[in-house]
């Protein structure tokens, strides 16, 4: 609890410095004095009906000229726009940038030109560097010249590299370019797509669709012209403001479903998705009246590539165990950690680590990859996190109040770690079948003989990690690129032919 209270003095005091107290009291302080009453509202439907429906439509109307979408843009260089037009106008072959040969593969591993550099130098040198993997700045003379050397030396570092990889190329629409169009909706959260920060999920976003289509972004769903695009995009964050629903169709990603439940399923009701994207079908369609028209879809949460590096060799943790702890949904998970440490008492000799946050402040290029909180423990971004996990024999993943599919599933498949994580529908939805691809934990939890005979016996069980991580290496990447554009090549009845990468 007291590390969750010390991030957010964190945020509050990064707002403060970036944005000014005004705006931080209107945007951060305000609502979250005000949070009591919004909890309310949302407990009732006759109220979040009201403030969520009646008055947003109410405001429309009267005040017609904040209608504003609030469409977003990043600047674009005439190096970017080639490249665009280079990815998404199928022409097969390499991108030939002053001489260098980039391939497809290139720009979608690590991404396109850097959007934060202006001069062209910088451009190139970055974007060389990051392909590469290795400092190729070009030394010159302009006002960026000193952040662009600092990068182009962290470029040899893969952990840094993975970090960094930018899809902004694949903001802005284009007529004349055969893939699809897009608008994302971001409900007000810029900041979310935006930051530099690790948040998995929008990371993964900007590379689904970078695959499959190009987009523009809006704020909010007020005065958008619907007709300039071939499909929309929302994160279903539970209450939202009631608007006409598009005439195009709509994917809806959804993820926790225990966040505000009425006003989640008030919003499925009039929204009608054609596609519900989600990490936990199974959990989703007995938890919610899913439209008959919906889809549900699987929706993984990370890319190998992008996230894991798998490690079957050098192997410094006997188990690890992860997982968030705080607040009332983790009950069972705390009560494993009680029994490992129990154990950890009992057997000294084995080697066991407890690690239940990864990093997603935004990174400070002084403190590396990872950093030491204020209560000593240490913290690792994303990219440091994957390669923690495989120094593991076992990774053990404790129960939460809800059977769902978490994140932590994926990151142990294919992280090279035997994986110990409890049973759920999704699994077996998905083809992970136990003592093939994972342990379950029900063998562990609570028989401390049985763990130490799996620890004792790792060389019986590691080809569980091998298997898991031919399994993510094999699906996963499928469901989250080929797999989403079919989806929406079928939602936009195959206006447009099926890319080549």
């Amino acid at each position: 609890m007291l590390r969750d209270k010390t991030y957010k003095l964190y945020i509050l005091q990064k707002n403060f410095k970036e944005k000014g107290f005004l705006l931080t009291l209107a945007k951060k302080i305000i609502p979250y004095l005000l949070r009591p009453i919004s909890d309310f509202l949302k407990r009732y439907q006759f109220f979040f009906k009201i403030w969520y429906g009646f008055i947003p439509n109410l405001k429309q109307r009267l005040l017609p000229f904040q209608s504003n979408s609030l469409m977003l843009f990043l600047p674009k260089t005439e190096l970017m726009e080639k490249v665009r037009k280079f990815w998404y106008s199928n022409t097969p072959g390499n991108f030939i940038l002053d001489g260098e040969s980039i391939s497809r593969k290139d720009i979608f591993t690590y991404g396109g030109p850097n959007p934060e550099f202006s001069c062209p130098i910088c451009q190139k040198s970055e974007w060389l560097s990051r392909v590469r993997q290795e400092n190729l700045f070009a030394p010159h003379n302009c006002p960026q010249a000193k952040a662009c050397k600092e990068l182009c030396e962290k470029q040899g570092s893969e952990f840094w590299t993975h970090f960094h990889q930018n899809f902004d190329f694949s903001l802005g629409c284009d007529d004349s370019l055969p893939a699809p169009k897009g608008i994302y909706v971001l409900f007000g959260k810029k900041e979310m797509f935006y930051a530099q920060r690790l948040e998995p999920m929008e990371r993964v976003f900007h590379r689904q669709f970078a695959f499959a289509s190009q987009f523009d972004l809006a704020e909010a769903p007020w005065g958008i012209d619907w007709g300039k695009y071939d499909f929309a995009f929302m994160y279903l964050p539970g209450a939202m403001s009631k608007f006409e629903r598009p005439p195009i169709p709509v994917i809806l990603f959804a993820h926790d479903i225990w966040r505000e439940p009425k006003a989640t399923q008030w919003v499925l009701e009039w929204l009608k998705p054609d596609v519900l994207l989600t990490t936990y079908p199974t959990q989703w369609e007995e938890y919610y009246r899913i439209p008959k028209s919906a889809k549900v879809i699987f929706h993984p949460m990370f890319a190998s590539n992008f996230f894991t590096r798998s490690n079957f060799s050098q192997k410094s943790i006997d188990l690890l165990s992860i997982g968030n702890l705080r607040g009332p949904l983790y009950e069972e998970r705390r009560k494993l950690t009680e029994q490992l440490k129990n154990f950890q008492k009992q057997y000294p000799s084995y080697k066991i680590k407890f690690s239940h946050i990864v990093g997603t402040i935004e990174p400070a290029p002084e403190k590396g990859l990872e950093y030491t909180d204020s209560q000593g423990n240490t913290i690792r971004y994303l990219n440091k996190w994957s390669e923690y996990l495989g120094s593991a024999k076992y990774a053990v993943f404790g129960k939460m109040k809800y059977p769902i599919l978490v994140g932590k599933y994926y990151e142990t498949l294919g992280s090279g770690a035997v994986s110990i994580f409890p049973q759920v529908p999704d699994l077996k939805l998905l083809g992970v079948k136990p003592f093939e691809h994972y342990i379950p934990l029900s063998e562990v939890e609570g028989n401390n003989a049985r763990l130490k005979y799996f620890l004792d016996n790792y060389n019986d069980f590691k080809y569980i990690a091998e298997n898991a991580v031919k399994w993510y290496k094999k699906n996963s990447d499928k469901m989250l690129f080929n797999s989403f554009e079919n989806l929406i090549r079928e939602a936009t009845n195959y206006k447009f032919p099926k890319r080549l990468l």
